[in-house]
C-alpha cells in the first residue's frame, strides 16, 4: 500500500498537496450547489402548471400536487403532461405554442385531444 506523503524538505510537494485539497473542497462545494439547483428545478417543474387556455395571456399557476389526475378541471379545460419537447406548434389561427418535456400544462379539451392523439402528451399525470 503506497502512501502519498511528502518529505519535510519537499516544499513543492507540500504546496501541491495543499492545492489539491483546496481544489477538491471547492469542487465538492460546487457539486453540492449544482445538486441543490437541479433539485429546486425538478420541484418547480412538478409543482407548476402552465395555463395555456387563453393564448393571448400565457400564465404560470403554482399549485400543490394535482389530486384529480386526468379529469377535466372545467367544462373545456384539461390538465396534461407533455411527453416531448415541442417548439412553435401552431394550433388554431395564429396561435403558437412551445412545450417542454415533463411539464404539466392546462389546455383546452381540443388541444389536449390533439396532443394525446399525436403522442405528445398524456392524460396520466
Amino acid at each position: 500500500m503506497a502512501t502519498n506523503r511528502t518529505k519535510p524538505g519537499d516544499v513543492t510537494g507540500r504546496q501541491r498537496n495543499e492545492q489539491i485539497a483546496a481544489v477538491a473542497e471547492e469542487q465538492a462545494k460546487r457539486a453540492n450547489e449544482i445538486s441543490m439547483a437541479t433539485t429546486a428545478k425538478q420541484i418547480k417543474d412538478e409543482t407548476e402548471i402552465d395555463d395555456l387556455t387563453n393564448p393571448s395571456t400565457p400564465k404560470v399557476t403554482e399549485i400543490d400536487p394535482v389530486e384529480d389526475m386526468g379529469v377535466s378541471l372545467a367544462d373545456d379545460v384539461v390538465l396534461v403532461r407533455i411527453l416531448e419537447d415541442l417548439d412553435s406548434m401552431t394550433f388554431g389561427a395564429g396561435n403558437l405554442y412551445s412545450f417542454k418535456k415533463n411539464r404539466k400544462v392546462k389546455v383546452t379539451k381540443d388541444m389536449a385531444n390533439h396532443l394525446v392523439e399525436k403522442g405528445y402528451a398524456s392524460l396520466h399525470l
